[in-house]
């Protein structure tokens, strides 16, 4: 009874430091340029690095003992060409097995989401190709498998909403 007890304090604990920031009423943003284009993210992104062509954020989810990093880049492509390539090597990797790979639609934006582990089960991968305002763009998530990825998935979820209904 006593360890049932300590591990259910410890999931709750360690899974509310991570709805503190997933699920924070502060739904403040900030804008973010990629190329010629603009979009916003949730102030909960740290940035980290950019290119000519792509931005990359990352964020620390608290997760009972250890901190879980998600890492979401955000690329514009220079053409139809430069983006269908690199969906056609997204869906075609070989290190790389696809849990899910479908049309949606975000914003009522057509997403091409494809949702990959690695071949050893320790990474996940959530890829979302799409074209909004004659330009080419993907939002591409990468963090540690872990049992409970609805969490995780939350977060991710609302942040590529924000950024697929902001980019322009």
């Amino acid at each position: 009874m006593v360890v049932a007890l300590v591990f259910l304090l410890w999931v709750v604990i360690g899974l509310s430091g991570y709805f503190n920031v997933a699920n924070t009423s502060n739904n403040s943003s900030t804008q973010y340029s990629v190329s010629d284009s603009h979009f916003k993210i949730y102030d909960w992104w740290n940035f980290i690095n950019s290119t000519n062509d792509s931005l990359i954020f990352n964020n620390q989810f608290p997760t009972n003992f250890e901190s879980k990093t998600i890492t979401l880049c955000v690329t514009q492509y220079a053409n139809k060409s430069m983006f269908e390539s690199e969906l056609q090597s997204s869906d075609s990797s070989l290190d790389k097995i696809a849990v899910k790979n479908e049309n949606i639609t975000i914003e009522r934006i057509n997403v091409r989401f494809i949702n990959f582990t690695n071949t050893n089960g320790t990474k996940t991968f959530q890829n979302y190709y799409f074209q909004k305002n004659s330009k080419y763009f993907s939002i591409n998530v990468k963090y540690k498998t872990y049992p409970i990825n609805e969490l995780y998935d939350n977060a991710v979820k609302i942040t590529v909403e924000l950024i697929i209904s902001t980019i322009n």
